[in-house]
């Protein structure tokens, strides 16, 4: 599993707990038996052992391994690491898109349910808790099939977009009951999606920052 993952030429992230949070990037550029060297952009100035969390991606960037190891040493821009063992580390699958918290009230449209066309202008609030390039989790106090397509209107930073999506998940919100209905963004305007991914990018930095958070390039 690991040998799709760390290859030479691979970039790798790598975050460091300390406060704030050190967090830098890097290339591989050897393997060995037990351990691997990355060549980073910068300097490092740690001299002790140091626990490091990494995060490497696959060719497509689908999926992602995430496994902590020990930074041995370090040589200015090259950093000897252990190579860690395969029960240390997960690979999951990663989304497209950032996705961000928002937290913004809609009005919500029917467009087609159980594959039957609705003629109404029947209106359903619902909030929208996240928001991704592909589509936003709605929460709502009614309960619609997967597949059901709705359409609202939603301001991000003084831009108006109005959205067809389509329900892909319903599940029962574990807070109060209510539905929670992850919806996927359907016949989108690359621009509008552009846009919105432009928004998730900036609101993402900013909530890094919040945290504390500090990201090297």
């Amino acid at each position: 599993m690991l040998d799709n993952f760390i290859q030479v030429g691979k970039t790798i992230k790598m975050e460091i707990d300390l406060i704030p949070v050190l967090s830098f990037k890097g290339i591989i550029e050897k393997l060995e038996k037990d351990t691997f060297i990355v060549k980073i952009h910068g300097q490092y100035a740690q001299k002790e052992p140091q626990i490091v969390k990494c995060t490497i991606s696959n060719s497509t960037k689908t999926r992602v391994c995430i496994f902590e190891t020990i930074i041995r040493n370090g040589n200015n821009n090259m950093l000897l690491l252990d190579t860690p063992n395969k029960e240390n580390i997960k690979v999951t699958q990663r989304r497209e898109y950032i996705r961000v918290p928002i937290d913004k009230e809609v009005s919500c449209y029917l467009i087609e349910i159980n594959d039957r066309r609705i003629e109404s202008d029947k209106i359903f609030p619902a909030i929208v808790k996240d928001i991704s390039g592909g589509g936003v989790l709605l929460n709502s106090t009614l309960s619609f099939p997967i597949g059901t397509i709705l359409v609202f209107e939603i301001e991000l930073d003084d831009v108006k977009f109005l959205l067809t999506s389509k329900v892909l998940r319903n599940l029962e919100s574990d807070e109060d009951g209510t539905r929670n209905l992850g919806c996927q963004f359907i016949g989108i305007d690359n621009g509008y999606r552009q846009k919105i991914i432009a928004y998730c990018n900036k609101q993402q930095l900013i909530l890094k920052r919040r945290s504390g958070v500090i990201a090297y390039t």
